[in-house]
């Protein structure tokens, strides 16, 4: 099994509804063949599992007493010597190691494949680590390192003969396991990990740990675990993103800032990370944030988000509801219980009757994968935030982009973007140099400053700075023909030395201005929008996005005036077209299509009978259903 491009896996993680954490030390095969069968029955494809390392690795240090000195004597399994077998010597349970054989049957039974997360010490705000590792340096010390390696070529080994085994992972964000190391003994990590499990088995991916908490831009403080480190390293990313952990929290989860923000932070960790990377945790502490029908449309439009943007799966945290147990962590104050797509006795929630639905209508369609968008625009980051705002804006106007981080090299391109470009935004001069020159060989780049200072910014932008002040006020930035408000913390008073303004505030001074630069053009605002938008509700209300319908010139087949109702072209290469178009809000809508001359649809599908396009060209969708449409000149 592979993730494809243009195609959509559907699972969850999983910990068994009777036992939870403690599955492998109260083993109910049972119970686990009905939740496997619940499963399979609802669509799903892949089962996240993780061996909990204490159980799977039960060893034990005795040393000497204090006054003897203290001295490490020996590791035991347990009480018992090591059993003299080769999983016994790498400290592994027999016991659950059996258990772990029956799980893997019982996954092929019902024809679900398993991403092994190993190493997973790290759950649910609390560390399971064996006895003998407690307090130790996971991440450098040589006790560590010699039962890390033991362990995984003891497991690996032993299980690679299990077809349903998809993909081996490090552990559960396995950066978690202790204090961030350096970067350079973050990469040494995961490069001695990797090469355990690939040593015992090369045949199978190797997935890296997850992006999210990580850092990926190469010259930011704080270096640690890196993203572009772990692509090195790894034949799949992952991302693990909660928005109620967010500022896609500061609006409901069924619109449009949340329903992005798991499309975003993937497409950065592929593009940036330089690997395919997909969805492998995402959900919510339900009872505060939604109710259960509610969630289940919901999660329909992020599946139709995530497919069409290539997201290649998404894995729900979690299978079941957790709320009956009486153990750490499930009694203590962090964890939410109420994630399941199933309740703990396995009964359907909404969200599952939308997974099994979104997967039996996959199946339906006339062409195995959907082809990609095509790359309107490189957005060049530093931050996170700063892609996701553009990744909103850019969406609503009908505008694909791809991200790369400042500090890589440049790609080519028409048309570059540095939205709320901090400071140097970590470009260096030769850098800067080179976007520069691209420019003026004939490519667009817009600027959005925020307190930017790179070099030569009146010659590049056509404007000065003649004063600076904190501001404090709501702004009406009027363009020809649209206009928006924004909250402003700092106002810039320009001159122009050579643009021509293309919006102003409400004082009538320029805030957006124009340049030609050598054979291109610079388009300079002068204020950060996608922070701006990021940091307060309602600003993707308004007209916004249509700055970057500007900034891109307008290619599309298929448009709407509802910038809710998202948009995408996915071009075949017979000259075909598949067009994508998910409403993005709790709320039904009926929307006029236009069609570019020349163009007929050919045919409509959707996992809801009720999202469909009529003979007269409007559009019903319910509240976060799709609709695909196939066209053809």
């Amino acid at each position: 099994m592979q993730l494809r491009d243009g195609q959509l896996l559907t699972g969850v993680n999983y910990w068994c509804s009777t036992n939870a954490m403690e599955m492998w030390r109260r083993w109910d095969a049972a119970a686990v063949e009905r939740d496997f069968a619940a499963l399979a029955a609802n669509g799903c494809t892949l089962v996240r599992c993780f061996t909990r390392w204490d159980d799977f690795q039960p060893i034990t240090m005795f040393r000497t007493p204090a006054k003897a000195g203290g001295q490490q004597k020996e590791i035991r399994l347990g009480d018992a010597h090591l059993p003299d077998t080769p999983e016994g010597q790498c400290g592994l349970s027999e016991e659950m190691l059996g258990h772990f054989d029956e799980f893997c049957e019982l996954a092929e039974r019902y024809g679900l494949k398993l991403i092994v997360a190993m190493l997973t010490g790290q759950m649910t705000f609390g560390l399971f680590v064996p006895q003998a590792l407690t307090g130790v340096d996971l991440y450098h010390d040589p006790l560590a390192l010699m039962w890390e390696e033991r362990f995984l070529r003891g497991f690996v080994t032993r299980m690679r003969r299990h077809a349903a085994i998809w993909a081996w992972e490090s552990g559960n964000e396995a950066n978690l396991l202790g204090g961030a190391p350096t970067r350079e003994g973050c990469w040494v990590w995961t490069k001695w990990i990797h090469g355990a499990i690939r040593a015992a088995d090369p045949t199978r991916p190797v997935i890296g740990i997850s992006v999210d908490g990580i850092v990926w831009n190469s010259q930011a403080p704080g270096r640690g675990w890196m993203l572009e480190d772990q692509g090195e390293l790894s034949d799949y990313l992952t991302v693990h993103p909660y928005g109620m952990w967010s500022n896609a929290s500061l609006e409901e989860f069924s619109h449009l800032r949340q329903l992005m923000f798991c499309v975003a932070r993937n497409r950065v960790a592929e593009d940036i990370g330089g690997k395919p990377s997909f969805v492998e945790e995402t959900g919510l502490w339900r009872p505060i944030a939604t109710s259960k029908r509610l969630l289940g449309e919901t999660a329909r439009a992020m599946l139709w988000n995530q497919w069409r943007d290539n997201c290649r799966a998404m894995l729900w945290w979690c299978a079941f509801d957790q709320e009956s147990f009486d153990m750490a962590p499930y009694d203590w104050r962090e964890p939410g219980l109420e994630h399941g797509i199933m309740t703990s006795d396995r009964r359907n929630m909404p969200i599952a009757d939308t997974l099994r639905g979104f997967t039996a209508f996959l199946r339906t369609l006339p062409f195995e994968a959907l082809p990609p968008v095509r790359t309107d625009a490189v957005c060049l980051i530093s931050d996170f935030d700063q892609a996701y705002g553009a990744w909103i804006l850019a969406r609503q106007a009908g505008v694909n982009l791809r991200f790369r981080a400042t500090t890589q090299e440049l790609p080519p391109s028409d048309i570059y973007l540095m939205p709320s470009a901090a400071a140097r935004d970590y470009l260096t001069t030769t850098a800067w140099e080179r976007l520069l020159a691209a420019v003026r060989a004939g490519a667009t780049l817009y600027l959005g400053l925020e307190d930017t200072y790179l070099t030569h910014l009146e010659d590049v932008t056509g404007v000065g700075i003649v004063g600076r002040r904190a501001w404090g006020r709501t702004e009406r930035i009027a363009f020809e023909g649209f206009s928006f408000e924004v909250p402003l913390s700092v106002r810039y008073e320009f001159e122009l030395e050579g643009a021509r303004v293309l919006a102003t505030d409400g004082s009538g001074s320029g805030q957006c201005f124009e340049h030609r630069y050598g054979a291109g053009r610079v388009i300079t605002l002068g204020f950060p929008l996608e922070r701006i938008c990021l940091a307060k509700t309602g600003l993707f209300e308004g007209e916004a996005h249509r700055l970057y319908e500007l900034l891109v010139p307008k290619r599309r087949v298929v448009d709407s005036g509802n910038r809710k109702l998202i948009v995408t072209e996915h071009p075949f290469a017979d000259g075909r077209l598949a067009c994508v178009l998910v409403n993005n809000t709790p709320e039904p809508m009926d929307e006029a299509l236009t069609l570019a001359d020349g163009w007929r649809v050919t045919g409509q599908f959707s996992d809801l009978p009720a999202a469909r396009l009529a003979a007269d060209g409007r559009v019903s969708l319910p509240g976060g259903a799709g609709l695909l449409l196939t066209l053809e000149r």
